[in-house]
């Protein structure tokens, strides 16, 4: 879902609507300058149309590539903070495996709530819930009252308390990301974009294949926007980071703490 809108349907709004603004330009376009002689007007019509489309495409190429690294810097984010928890659900247990039971036992249950709660509220426009943070905060709070007892348990208590504390960065990062949303500038550009090219197509005649190119174009301008809006909503459809690196550690190292929960 992006903004409550099926994926497909939230697609097929945006190419339509961008094929509409193409055929609504051009035809304002033809009717105010058809009486002022648009034949006379090609050559430059074609020249103005080849440099607005060159700068249209590179202001969508830059937006696209720009989302398109937001979004694998959110995947790449995912998977650290799936191998800290890992890391850390580990050290405990080799810390101290029956004194760190409840301990892990409450990391177990904050990645439940992260996996079948915090990213689907985020998918929804919510913040990070609180229940997570109470989760990761006992968590936190129990690896602090930890007292080493030897030299292995020493060494291994700061390593948990980094490791847990960058949990706690990595998860504003994701909050950050689902609230960035899509730039209102580059919508504009977007749009505008596309109605300057093709009013500038004022001066050939409406014919079957001259409409066709422009729905063509329409077309193609739409889709690279909803991949760029799809790509600006990394919790939801259909630019959905799966959390694959969290999933396949609570499927093999935690469901078993918390009957009823599964992830193949």
């Amino acid at each position: 879902m992006i903004g409550f809108v099926p994926a497909p349907l939230m697609g097929f709004i945006v190419v339509v609507g961008t094929i509409a603004i193409a055929f609504a330009s051009y035809f304002v376009a033809r009717t105010l300058l058809s009486s002022r002689g648009p034949e006379e007007s090609k050559d430059l019509a074609g020249s103005v149309v080849i440099r607005v489309s060159a700068l249209h495409g590179l202001i969508l190429a830059l937006v696209f590539a720009q989302e398109l690294a937001n979004f694998d810097q959110i995947g790449d984010g995912l998977s650290t903070e799936a191998a800290l928890i890992g890391d850390v659900f580990h050290d405990l247990e080799r810390f101290d495996a029956d004194l760190t039971k409840e301990v892990r036992d409450d990391l177990a249950t904050y990645t439940r709530i992260v996996l079948d709660e915090e990213l689907p509220a985020l998918a929804d426009g919510k913040p990070l819930l609180r229940k997570a943070w109470e989760s990761w905060d006992d968590v936190y709070n129990a690896i602090l009252d930890l007292e080493p007892q030897n030299v292995r348990q020493t060494a291994l208590k700061p390593i948990l308390i980094k490791n847990v504390g960058e949990v706690s960065q990595l998860r504003l990062k994701r909050e950050e990301a689902a609230e960035d949303g899509v730039n209102g500038l580059f919508m504009l550009a977007a749009l505008l974009g596309v109605a300057l090219t093709a009013a500038a197509y004022f001066a050939f005649p409406p014919t079957v294949p001259n409409l066709l190119l422009l729905t063509i174009f329409g077309t193609y301008t739409g889709l690279i926007v909803f991949f760029v809006i799809a790509f600006a909503y990394p919790y939801s459809e259909p630019g959905e980071v799966r959390p694959v690196g969290l999933q396949k550690l609570y499927a093999s190292e935690m469901q078993g703490r918390l009957p009823g929960q599964s992830y193949p």
